[in-house]
């Protein structure tokens, strides 16, 4: 599963359903743990009780992006995996993104692009994963939203229109659901694993967007206070930024 690393909340939105339907067949994310996306996928797999792996453009010494590093950490005790073809101390630069991702394909009964710009790293994926043999899929997005671009030109090309993730499950025969999403993975740990340090603000956030200002006026603390603990709390997935300079809790903390 590959799309932008800017992405909008319309991919992010339907980047969840399709993994969390996906999941049910037993099937296993692939993606490159990259900004966006990716760690969209990886996240909602691991939250729901499924399988993903990450494939890196650098060694596992050098973690690429490194506010990834804790995404990182939650793929391995949850079970998932991580390989890359570099030695650990590799680091990730532009040329290795591409070999990456013929890797993400190559490991793939088939790509989904949620989300691509035109003449994007994503497009190029979905190229060689047709050059590999394997299917490709497309959310189609709408034409005023320049993410939507690449996915639109791939599905004139040569991709598979998809709206549904039946749309790509009907293609094989052997897919079966196998499992129920476990929707209340982690939910029992859910505030266990926030930090003492950050639940004097942590638990005025939740799926309602609160203004920053009113973050500081209820902890009782100033802006310098809370910014960085907000700023670690969006890194870990524990809460997510909204336009408008507001926050709602994070898929792991509905």
């Amino acid at each position: 599963m590959v799309g932008s690393r800017n992405c909008t909340q319309y991919g992010e939105k339907w980047c969840q359903i399709f993994v969390e339907e996906l999941i049910q067949y037993d099937l296993t994310i692939v993606s490159g743990m990259a900004k966006g996306m990716d760690t969209i996928a990886h996240r909602q797999a691991i939250q729901l009780g499924g399988r993903t792996i990450a494939v890196l453009p650098c060694g596992l010494k050098n973690i690429y992006p490194k506010e990834n590093l804790n995404l990182y950490k939650e793929i391995i005790q949850g079970g998932g995996t991580v390989i890359t073809e570099y030695l650990p101390e590799e680091k990730a630069d532009s040329n290795k993104f591409l070999q990456r991702n013929r890797i993400v394909s190559g490991l793939s009964i088939a790509i989904l692009v949620v989300e691509a710009a035109y003449r994007s790293g994503t497009s190029v994926t979905a190229k060689m994963a047709k050059m590999q043999n394997r299917d490709v899929f497309c959310i189609p997005g709408s034409l005023d939203y320049p993410k939507s671009k690449g996915t639109n030109n791939l599905i004139k090309d040569f991709a598979k229109l998809v709206t549904s993730p039946k749309d790509i499950t009907c293609n094989y025969e052997f897919l079966h659901k196998t499992k129920k999403i476990q929707k209340d993975f982690k939910q029992a740990q859910k505030r266990e694993e926030i930090s003492s340090q950050y639940r004097d603000i942590f638990q005025w956030i939740t799926e309602k967007p609160i203004d920053i200002n009113d973050i500081a006026r209820l902890s009782h603390m100033n802006l310098k206070e809370i910014i960085p603990k907000l700023t670690m709390l969006e890194l870990e997935g524990k809460i997510k930024k909204v336009p408008g300079n507001q926050y709602i809790r994070g898929d792991f903390y509905p």
